[in-house]
């Protein structure tokens, strides 16, 4: 019988957050090759996403804060926890946001410039999109252990696994996503309008 501590002890942080990361670069690069293929329906897709946000009030930051914070983290959360199905939630959430993104760099590249999309994607971005790969390597890794629980009858805890996972969610995954919302929020939009 396998030692539950010692099988959740095992988790490579390096393995698992590569694959996901490799999804997102792979997403990224499939948007932006797609969008310059067909750039009048990306351009439609860009306009559906941004009308999807029409009900915040842009210009009450905390309004946007809270939507922000409360969207990501819940959608990590999601992420993580739903890897339970072998992992197939968080690989493809990690794949639609990287097409999301590769679509915005194309269509907003060539419409503002690239330079610009960077300003507006990378200061919060370089905490929020680890913080999602981080949550969806958890994910992921669930999916893995739900996998050899029921196909390869292996003793694995699994109520143990997923309590040890929100934990790194809470301590780990939650403050970072809290400031890249504060950063997303307040910072970014100075930064947009000193390079406008």
């Amino acid at each position: 019988m396998i030692d539950n501590n010692e099988k959740l002890e095992k988790f490579d942080g390096k393995k698992y957050v590569g694959i996901i990361s490799l999804v997102f670069i792979i997403a990224i690069f499939f948007g932006y090759v797609s969008s310059s293929l067909q750039p009048d329906q990306s351009e439609k897709f860009i306009e559906s996403v941004f009308e999807s946000l029409s009900f915040i009030d842009f210009n009450n930051p905390l309004e946007v804060f809270m939507i922000i914070f409360l969207n990501n983290s819940s959608k990590a959360f999601i992420a993580m926890v739903a890897g339970f199905f072998f992992g197939i939630f968080p690989v493809s959430f990690v794949f639609l946001n990287g097409y999301i993104i590769g679509v915005i760099i194309y269509v907003k590249g060539s419409e503002l410039g690239i330079l610009r999309v960077a300003v507006s994607l990378l200061p919060h971005g370089i905490l929020e999109i680890p913080a999602v790969i981080i949550a969806s390597a958890y994910g992921l890794y669930l999916g893995k252990l739900f996998y050899l629980r029921v196909f390869r009858s292996r003793s694995i805890d699994m109520k143990l696994a997923m309590k040890e996972f929100i934990k790194k969610f809470i301590t780990v995954i939650i403050p970072i996503l809290l400031i890249a919302a504060l950063i997303e929020t307040f910072v970014t939009p100075y930064l947009i309008y000193r390079f406008s």
